[in-house]
C-alpha cells in the first residue's frame, strides 16, 4: 500500500489484519472510555491530570487530545497546536475499525479549543446506535468566575447547543452554569454561586437541556466559610455533597474530579458517592501538591 494521508507507512512498516495488529499491543484491552481533553508535554491539566486517575481504578481509556501545549500557558514561555476537528472525526473512525471502542462505557468530554471540536464529536457520537451508544459525561472545561474563559468563548454556546443535548451528567461550575443555562452575562457570572437557590434554578434548567434522565452536578460552590460543595440535581431532587476546602492555587482539580467521577460511576457507585468519592481524590491531590516541591525555577 503506497503512502498517503490516510495510511502513511515507511519502508519498514508492514500493513497487517486487525487481529495481527493487535497482538502487537503490550495491553490489548478495549477502551472502556473514550476521553477528550488538552495534552501537555509537561503539566497536570487535562490528560495529563485525568488519565493517572482512570489509571488507578484500571480503567482503560483511549485519549483524544483536543489541544496540545508544551506546557500551562501561564509560563514565559509556550507552544501549542489546535487539534483539527476532521482529525478529531478520523482518530475515531479508526479506533473503531481497530475494534478498541468495542466495549466503551462512557465518553467523557472536558476541554475543547475550538467549536467545531464539540459539533464533530456530537456527530460521532449520534452516529452510533442509540440504544445501544455508551453515556456521555460532559465536563465543560472553558472557563471559571476567577479568570473568565481560558479557550475561546464560542465554544460555550457550541458545547451548550450540540453537547449539553446528548449528555446524561454535566459537571460545570458555577461560572459554565451560567454560559450553559443561556444567559452569559459577564457580572452575573462572576457573581454565580452566591445564592444557592439561584444556582439550583439554573442547574434545573441545565438539566431539562439535556438528555431525558440526565443529572448535573454543580462543582465549587462555596456553601460555608472553610467548605466546598458540590450541587447534585437529580428529576427534582437537588443536594449540596460538602467537605473542607483546601488552599490551592493549582490547576487540573476539574480534569481530576471528572475522571475519578466516571470511574466510580461505571464501578456502580451513586452519583452521590462518586461526587464523595471524586471531591476526595482532589482533595488527595491538593494536599500532595501542596506538600512537595515545585519545579526547577529559573
Amino acid at each position: 500500500m503506497p503512502a498517503s494521508a490516510e495510511h502513511p507507512t515507511s519502508p519498514s512498516e508492514t500493513i497487517l489484519s486487525t487481529a495481527g495488529a493487535n497482538a502487537l499491543e503490550l495491553d490489548v484491552r478495549p477502551a472502556e472510555v473514550v476521553v477528550f481533553g488538552s495534552q501537555l508535554a509537561f503539566g497536570s491539566v487535562g490528560l495529563n491530570a485525568g488519565l493517572p486517575v482512570y489509571a488507578e481504578s484500571a480503567v482503560r481509556c483511549a485519549a483524544i487530545p483536543t489541544v496540545i501545549l508544551s506546557n500551562l500557558p501561564h509560563y514565559p514561555s509556550v507552544h501549542g497546536i489546535d487539534v483539527p476537528a476532521q482529525w478529531i472525526t478520523d482518530t475515531l473512525h479508526d479506533l473503531a475499525a481497530t475494534g478498541a471502542l468495542r466495549s466503551v462505557r462512557a465518553i467523557a468530554v472536558g476541554y475543547l479549543a475550538a467549536p467545531d471540536q464539540a459539533h464533530a464529536i456530537a456527530d460521532w457520537y449520534r452516529e452510533l446506535d442509540a440504544e445501544t451508544r455508551p453515556q456521555l459525561i460532559l465536563d465543560p472545561t472553558f472557563g471559571d468566575a476567577d479568570v473568565g474563559f481560558y479557550t475561546d468563548p464560542a465554544v460555550a454556546p457550541a458545547v451548550r447547543d450540540a453537547l449539553v443535548p446528548l449528555a446524561m451528567i454535566v459537571t460545570p461550575n458555577t461560572f459554565e452554569l451560567e454560559h450553559l443555562s443561556a444567559r452569559p452575562d459577564a457580572e452575573a457570572a462572576r457573581q454565580a454561586g452566591a445564592d444557592v437557590a439561584d444556582v439550583i434554578d439554573r442547574a434545573q434548567t441545565l438539566r431539562t437541556a439535556a438528555a431525558p434522565g440526565a443529572r448535573v452536578v454543580i462543582t465549587g460552590l462555596a456553601t460555608a466559610p472553610a467548605t466546598i460543595g458540590n450541587l447534585i440535581v437529580s428529576g427534582s431532587d437537588s443536594e449540596v455533597v460538602t467537605g473542607p476546602e483546601l488552599s490551592t492555587v493549582a490547576k487540573g482539580l476539574g480534569d481530576t474530579f471528572a475522571a475519578r467521577l466516571v470511574s466510580r460511576t461505571l464501578a456502580g457507585d451513586s452519583l452521590r458517592d462518586a461526587v464523595d468519592a471524586a471531591a476526595g481524590r482532589v482533595r488527595a491531590a491538593i494536599a500532595k501538591a501542596n506538600a512537595s516541591d515545585g519545579p526547577a525555577q529559573s
